[in-house]
């Protein structure tokens, strides 16, 4: 199948891709580029992610599995930024044209992106090894966007969910550990199906100080924030929340791998004590658990009750 063909067949097509009813998007696929209006009050934020087989998926993976995850992962920086989304570019590089590998990617993508409101504008396609870069794009209003460089000393320290178990399923999806059944579909669904914390952002944006989205360890994430922020934190590492399915599992490591095993997607936010009503509130009626894990300090980097290494993923 020719490139062109490929396009208007398997992405033009889809659902994701129809600008009916969109104001705000004048051209998506079809022309040079797409053509979009910025809702009057809002600002344009974006970003990207590659995802590369062997190194972030593995190889021969289910492509329903790896459209949803790769569209999850980078939405999940909209999220981190309380963004609204909007619309996305797909760049892939495929080892060869397979319709039907095709046609399963793109039914994972739309499977997050439809309901979220996210739609396909534009890419390109090329030939090479299976290489999948998405750009998202969100709109938030210009003077309610958090950033990590806005965290002030005497914040609480936050993250949504629990940590550690998609670190935990790497050894399940890549097959070289067997578990039971039970296990097995947890942690499955954990590692290919990350929940982008979108509501939340939305919602926190307005009582935080700074957020991020964990993607490769809160240990190693949080010091972006007090990097950016010229500030120190304080981590009880006996509070990080974990699942039971991970605590029951591995008891021993369970925090290990909430600190430093990346793949989340959950959020990092820090916001002043005055607060924690409020944020208790939204998170309540959001039915999404949110634990307080440590404070932000004038200098300094120390994770309570443990004295291991706190770096997270490496990309190099």
């Amino acid at each position: 199948m020719q490139e062109f063909e490929l396009i208007r067949s398997i992405f033009q097509s889809s659902i994701m891709a129809q600008t009916e009813g969109r104001s705000d998007i004048l051209l998506g696929i079809g022309d040079d580029c797409a053509q979009v209006i910025v809702p009057e009050g809002q600002s344009l934020v974006f970003s990207m992610d590659t995802l590369v087989e062997g190194r972030h998926f593995p190889f021969d993976a289910d492509p329903v599995d790896i459209g949803y995850r790769a569209v999850a992962t980078c939405v999940s920086d909209l999220a981190a930024m309380g963004a609204k989304p909007a619309f996305f570019t797909l760049g892939l590089t495929l080892p060869e044209s397979d319709p039907q590998w095709l046609a399963g990617f793109a039914e994972g993508m739309a499977e997050l992106a439809e309901p979220i409101g996210l739609l396909l504008v534009g890419g390109d396609t090329t030939k090479g090894p299976l290489t999948i870069t998405l750009q998202v794009h969100g709109y938030v209003e210009r003077e309610l966007t958090p950033r990590r460089s806005q965290a002030q000393v005497g914040d609480d320290i936050y993250v949504t969910g629990t940590l550690g178990d998609a670190a935990a399923a790497v050894p399940i999806v890549t097959g070289e550990l067997h578990v039971t059944a039970e296990r097995f579909d947890y942690f499955y669904e954990q590692y290919w199906r990350p929940s982008p914390r979108l509501i939340a952002g939305m919602a926190l944006k307005r009582v935080v100080h700074s957020m991020m989205d964990i993607s490769d360890g809160i240990g190693q994430d949080l010091q972006h924030i007090t990097r950016a922020s010229g500030v120190g934190a304080r981590i009880d590492f006996n509070a990080l929340p974990v699942s039971d399915m991970l605590a029951n599992w591995q008891p021993d490591s369970a925090r290990i791998l909430a600190l430093t095993g990346g793949d989340d997607y959950e959020l990092c936010f820090t916001a002043p004590p005055s607060a924690r009503d409020e944020i208790q509130l939204i998170l309540q009626t959001l039915h999404l658990p949110c634990t307080r894990i440590g404070e932000i300090t004038e200098s300094g980097y120390a994770v309570d009750g443990y004295d291991g290494d706190t770096a997270g993923w490496q990309h190099f």
